[in-house]
């Protein structure tokens, strides 16, 4: 039996995992990917303190992972298919495991677009992770449907390699969070379309056409060739599998936390971008991690 198994390596995740065996836990960490979340996939993360000139989210996420590596900590890589939060059974599918107490760094995943042709064109020309998948498209013409920051941000990384770039955003004007991503987008040569949305989307092996239709207007619909379009509309919580548990969510499905990472039930934590706090940065998560990891120390002195 483990003291705490982790669910999820995102940045919350692995600095639970270094708290927790530096707090003599034995501690098991599941990932059902690799470890870094999301963050990983960021072009670059120019907030994070120690890194003046910023630092590719990849980097970061390999530079953690390589310090939670060189602990204690158990890892496995591994799908969560259920929890039984009253006898603390973590179900992988083939494989069991008990735990003492839970911490669950779930993360989020990407909102897709519900439009005809999406599944269709998936992994031919329908895309979801920018950095990821974008060096495919370079000198090709692409389409962003995205609004905010998340838009702005591969719009830009897809200027400086695809023919073309257009962002289309659903909202009667771009808005950010943060003027610097304004100021970018608006001096770059990304063609921005507002007050419009993807319809559909066409082609015959491939994707070839993306169709938008404007807001109001009488819907009028305008077609866009493209070899590819990059989805990103938002995100929502990896917590399916927490339904009934017992496990205490917001509608749009974040798990409620208090100020300890504490969830509603006792002697299981969240962390990170899956809780129901309002900022979802990579620093806020490391916060929650070490809080939560801190936390689960002084539960298991107690009990």
């Amino acid at each position: 039996m483990y003291d705490v198994v982790i669910i999820g390596g995102g940045p919350g995740g692995m600095t639970a995992a270094l708290y927790c065996v530096r707090s003599n836990l034995k501690t098991l960490l599941i990932e059902k990917e690799m470890l870094g979340g999301y963050m990983a996939y960021a072009s670059v993360i120019e907030n994070y303190p120690g890194f003046p000139d910023g630092i590719k989210g990849m980097e970061l996420a390999q530079r953690i992972a390589e310090q939670v590596q060189r602990t204690d900590v158990d890892i496995k890589y591994a799908t969560v298919k259920s929890v039984d939060f009253d006898s603390m059974k973590i179900d992988m599918g083939d494989e069991q495991v008990d735990a003492k107490t839970i911490i669950l760094s779930l993360g989020l995943t990407h909102k897709k677009l519900e439009v005809e042709g999406e599944d269709t064109f998936q992994g031919r020309g329908v895309v979801y992770c920018t950095t990821c998948d974008g060096p495919l498209y370079r000198g090709k013409k692409t389409v962003v449907a995205g609004k905010g920051i998340p838009g702005i941000t591969a719009a830009l990384y897809l200027e400086e390699i695809a023919e073309s770039v257009v962002l289309v955003t659903p909202t009667d004007e771009l808005e950010a969070k943060e003027d610097i991503y304004l100021d970018k987008i608006f001096d770059s040569s990304v063609e921005v379309i507002t007050s419009a949305e993807v319809k559909r989307l066409e082609g015959s092996d491939k994707l070839e056409r993306v169709v938008i239709e404007y807001n109001g207007d009488g819907g009028s619909e305008q077609v866009l060739e493209a070899d590819g379009i990059f989805v990103n509309i938002g995100k929502k919580p990896n917590t399916e599998f927490l339904a009934g548990t017992g496990i205490d969510l917001t509608k749009s499905g974040y798990i409620r936390v208090n100020d300890k990472q504490e969830t509603s039930i006792k002697g299981v934590y969240a962390v990170g971008d899956v809780t129901n706090e309002k900022y979802k940065q990579v620093t806020t998560a490391v916060g929650d991690g070490c809080k939560a990891a801190l936390n689960v120390a002084r539960y298991l002195k107690r009990h």
